[in-house]
């Protein structure tokens, strides 16, 4: 497609990720960057320098005025994801919003009556099933392991001391932060909800964000998910083990682009012997994750079919971290999707 001819994409948040989301567009054949917004004017412009003829803006509002964008991506602190996305989508605009999309289940639910109303794409940015997780995936649609029995998972981070994602009233913590991208994966991989969940949940004392959490899931077949959040970690990491009656497949890595497979299998012949596949790595995670992912995000705008990942698949990872919320609070298992009794 001749760059000319591609979607229109405005990027608001011009941190890291924001700035790498605009690399990929920029490295992009369907999408064009053409706008960027954050109240940092310096961040603003470092994003704008990824490509030629970006304008810069304070706001989403202000983009949406001087800028004519086809779609918005949405990479900011967790607080602002759900305004900022309703704000797009209820101006006509296809919208991806970064994981988690919002604080809460209420806050997604709204966002998905929008963009249904509205008649627009709108898509959650859970990156980790078009990079590491993807390979997974595809060895469980090829039956590696058979049915389905169990998962374990664990992701961590150095400790978060500083900034929103410190901050509890920005949605910081490491379960929003990376402990969410878990629980999109088991609930991928198994394809459906956990009829109950039990979570303790460890806070900071000094911060008041989540520290580590163990959480299970039950799903209604008996099968189970146990997973570990923590920013008490000495670097970057995450495992998934999955298990089942004919086999089970492993990954291990230590950041977005260096990562194993582990596969173990008496279904497929290519894998009786315990095998490892090691990637080869593709100059970076913007290439590795992020461009499959917008590719994907463009497609579904072209085509009009729901992107790989939907809203609703955004707002049931948020309504399993507030029944892991609710089980620690009353250290009971319980429903996603139950009541939830006031905090303390």
């Amino acid at each position: 497609m001749d760059k000319a001819e591609a979607l229109t994409v405005g990027v608001v948040g011009c941190g890291n990720h924001g700035g790498a989301l605009a690399q990929a567009v920029e490295r992009s054949d369907n999408l064009r960057l053409v706008a960027c917004a954050d109240p940092d004017a310096v961040a603003s412009r470092r994003v704008a320098a990824f490509a030629d003829g970006v304008s810069t803006h304070e706001s989403l509002a202000d983009m949406l005025d001087a800028a004519d964008v086809d779609a918005v991506l949405i990479a900011t602190p967790h607080d602002q994801l759900a305004p900022l996305a309703l704000s797009a989508i209820r101006a006509g605009k296809h919208v991806l919003v970064e994981k988690p999309m919002a604080m809460n289940e209420p806050q997604a639910r709204e966002i998905e009556f929008a963009a249904a109303s509205a008649g627009v794409t709108c898509m959650v940015g859970y990156s980790f099933r078009y990079g590491m997780a993807h390979y997974v995936y595809d060895l469980l649609a090829q039956g590696a392991v058979g049915n389905l029995r169990a998962i374990t998972g664990s992701i961590g981070t150095p400790r978060l001391n500083s900034g929103w994602i410190a901050q509890p009233e920005s949605g910081g913590g490491p379960l929003l932060f990376v402990g969410c991208h878990l629980i999109d994966l088991a609930l991928w991989f198994t394809g459906e909800e956990p009829t109950s969940v039990f979570a303790t949940i460890q806070h900071r004392p000094d911060t008041g964000v989540d520290d580590t959490s163990a959480i299970q899931l039950q799903f209604s077949d008996g099968r189970f998910a146990q997973l570990l959040v923590t920013q008490s970690a000495a670097t970057f990491f995450y495992d998934l083990h999955i298990i089942g009656q004919s086999g089970s497949i492993a990954l291990r890595g230590r950041n977005f682009v260096q990562f194993e497979v582990e596969v173990h299998s008496t279904a497929l012949a290519a894998y009786r012997d315990p095998t490892i596949i090691r990637p080869t790595m593709r100059r970076d995670h913007i290439t590795m994750m992020l461009m499959p992912e917008l590719a994907e995000f463009a497609d579904a705008i072209e085509h009009g079919h729901p992107p790989g990942v939907t809203a609703s698949d955004g707002r049931r990872v948020l309504r399993v971290l507030e029944a892991a919320r609710e089980s620690a609070h009353t250290h009971q298992a319980a429903a996603p999707g139950a009541p939830m009794l006031p905090a303390n």
